[in-house]
């Protein structure tokens, strides 16, 4: 009875891991709401009105059964195609009204614009992935009086911004002018882990959207390079976006059986469209093999598929801080079930490319792992230290099939700027820090720094700071050791729409007095080694020396017991006289001397050195004992009188 308990136990909690598995890698499909302004400043930005072709790429690439809507805005704003489940008639629909976009509105209310695209945010999604898309040339701009619109961006960031948050939506901008509002645009998306783009053209406004767009609705893809691309059994329909080099005036694909194709064909199951820029062919139930395409490709160009065997790849984070690493799940689907057959997975063999945009530099990362009980591949990918903009592609190969898929990750900056200087003041240096957070994504109230100081002597000292002035941390610090010296900075806390925030900054790093003296003061350590390493040399020395005569040993030996005698009757005869005035003598000199402290410290010349001013500066003990690796310090020089008491804790508040 105990095995049949334990047998259908077992069986549960194969379901339950196995049901856990299938949620943990349901793809949802995209929700997208494309803001575009039309502000009358975008005929100077966008004199060519690229934004068109640009929409109705997007209108066209959006999949079935994902959900879309488009707005355009000014002053006011128009919903230019309903938000809706995307199917044939919405493209069209999509299509004929991107044509309509102008550049001819009065201001530019960009809190109206997202307020009236998210009407819906109080009713969770739970089917889709929500994402919104806002193009811009401008600022927040809703009045003639400077005051009215600098009220209405702060809104926007402490109001409308959290709600959006909250109700799960990813904010895309891309920002067509130099005159955007970039700092406002990047906080909307980095709060939301969205993607934040900078178009310095209209030209580069169309492969801007596509990136985006690419984020927000991922697709699956296969390799394409220039022997073409293969298709396998699975697939379904694939979707060839192919954009050509300029001189280029048409596009080829070649079928496995040699057939080639130029423009729509029903036969062929092929749909062809057709601009100045780019051919976009779609091919129901393709042949099985290699196909290729007979043009001088561009970049950017791609192929999508639709396919009963999928590579589902976990929603991976946009933004990350530099030095982060990136979680990366993904899994094969069959029919929409996690495929855990242990012989197709130890098949698969893949790596991750690195690519930091405007980098020849590309770094490969093995993803080849022992085949998962669960059929969830994990793996944290790292390199990300420089900040900037990466591309993530995902090579999956099987054999029979290949997949690919690809990311944009941008490595933010700060959301603190650090602020330092070097003070002398009679030949003392005095190092000063200050770090000032951004207001409008920190949340300083629950945020929390620490200083640590680090030296090459392992005098280190940690200490909480307090905040001054609601904005700012700041303390001071006075070196009096000779070493290298490490400031880092840790903040704990959150943003304000809530999420966690946490940074290490790395404030300085310096030598003190200067690299000359800290290099001449561990030379002593090196001759220390030399002479103990020639110890042994020196200890044989007398062995060549002639043997002294037994006669004279003796007679050294002999002088030497006599002096000790002499010596120990001498000083029993001084006690005896000196007796109780020497005590007395003895004991008039120690009063003398704490009665003068000035006599003390002459008398004390090994003591630490008293340095504590009206600033409290953090000056560091000098001492080279290595038994000892915490600071040695006077009680006036311990750890709560290192730094200025109007900005660190007080330890008796945490009780």
């Amino acid at each position: 009875m105990r095995h049949l308990i334990y047998l259908l136990v077992s069986c549960l909690l194969v379901f339950a891991h196995a049901s856990l598995a299938d949620d943990f890698t349901k793809p949802l499909p995209a929700d997208v709401r494309v803001i575009i302004d039309i502000s009358g400043s975008m005929k100077k930005t966008d004199p060519e009105n690229l934004r068109k072709p640009a929409v109705d790429l997007i209108v066209r690439l959006l999949p079935d059964n994902s959900k879309a809507g488009l707005w355009t805005f000014g002053q006011s704003v128009n919903m230019l195609v309903p938000h809706q489940v995307v199917d044939q008639n919405w493209r069209t629909q999509g299509a004929q009204k991107a044509v309509t976009i102008n550049s001819v509105a009065m201001f530019t209310n960009i809190g109206a614009a997202l307020e009236k695209a998210t009407e819906d945010y109080a009713i969770p999604s739970t089917d889709y992935r929500r994402n919104i898309i806002l193009l811009t040339d401008g600022v927040v701009d809703i009045s003639k009086e400077a005051v009215v619109n600098l009220n209405e961006r702060k809104r926007i960031l402490t109001e409308l911004l959290p709600r959006l948050k909250q109700a799960d939506y990813r904010i895309h901008t891309i920002a067509l002018s130099s005159d955007a509002d970039q700092e406002l645009m990047k906080k909307l998306s980095i709060a939301t882990d969205g993607v934040f783009e900078v178009a310095d053209t209209a030209d580069e406004l169309m492969k801007t959207f596509l990136r985006i767009f690419d984020q927000a609705v991922p697709a699956e893809r296969v390799p394409l390079d220039e022997n073409g691309f293969l298709v396998d059994a699975s697939i379904q329909e694939f979707t060839a976006l192919i954009f050509r080099r300029a001189e280029v005036p048409a596009t080829i694909i070649i079928a496995p059986d040699g057939k080639e194709y130029g423009e729509t064909d029903p036969k062929g199951n092929v749909n062809w469209y057709r601009t100045d820029k780019y051919d976009l062919i779609t091919v129901q139930q393709p042949q099985v093999g290699q196909w290729k395409v007979k043009t001088d490709m561009a970049p950017g160009s791609r192929v999508t598929v639709v396919s009963n065997m999928q590579l589902v790849v976990q929603p991976l984070k946009s933004n990350l801080r530099s030095g982060q690493t990136l979680d990366l799940a993904y899994s094969f689907q069959e029919n929409g079930k996690t495929i855990i057959n242990g012989d197709f997975l130890g098949l698969l063999t893949g790596n991750a490319l690195l690519a930091k945009v405007g980098s020849a530099e590309i770094e490969e990362i093995d993803l080849t792992r022992p085949a998962p009980a669960d059929g969830i591949f994990q793996q944290e990918l790292t390199g990300f230290d420089g900040q900037g903009e990466y591309d993530v592609s995902i090579l999956i190969d099987g054999k029979t099939f290949k997949r690919e898929y690809i990311h944009h990750l941008n490595i933010t900056d700060s959301a603190f700027k650090l602020e330092k200087q070097v003070e002398e003041n009679a030949g003392k240096k005095t190092w000063v820090y200050r770090l000032v957070a951004d207001l409008e994504v920190v949340d300083v109230a629950n945020t929390k720094v620490k200083a640590i100081i680090k030296n090459s002597k392992d005098n280190n000292l940690e200490q909480q700071l307090n905040i001054i002035g609601k904005e700012y941390w700041e303390f001071s610090f006075a070196p009096v050791q000779v070493a290298r010296y490490e400031i880092v900075l840790q903040v704990e806390g959150a943003q304000i729409d809530g999420s966690p925030l946490t940074e290490t900054i790395k404030a300085d790093q310096f030598n003190f007095p200067d690299e000359v003296a800290v290099l001449s003061d561990e030379q002593p350590k090196s001759a220390a080694a030399a002479s103990a390493a020639s110890e042994p040399e020196a200890a044989a020395e007398p062995e060549t020396e002639p043997e002294a005569d037994s006669s004279n040993l003796w007679l050294f030996i002999g002088l030497g017991i006599g002096n000790l005698v002499v010596l120990v009757l001498g000083y029993m005869a001084y006690r005896l006289i000196a007796g109780k005035g020497s005590k007395e003598e003895l004991a008039e000199i120690e009063k003398a001397l704490a009665d003068n402290p000035a006599a003390k410290k002459a008398a004390s010349p090994n003591m630490p050195i008293d340095v504590a001013d009206d600033n409290q500066m953090i000056p560091m003990s000098d001492t080279n004992s290595s038994s000892a690796p915490e600071m040695t310090m006077a009680d006036d020089l311990m750890a709560d009188n290192l730094f200025p008491l109007d900005n660190l804790e007080d330890p008796k508040d945490k009780s």
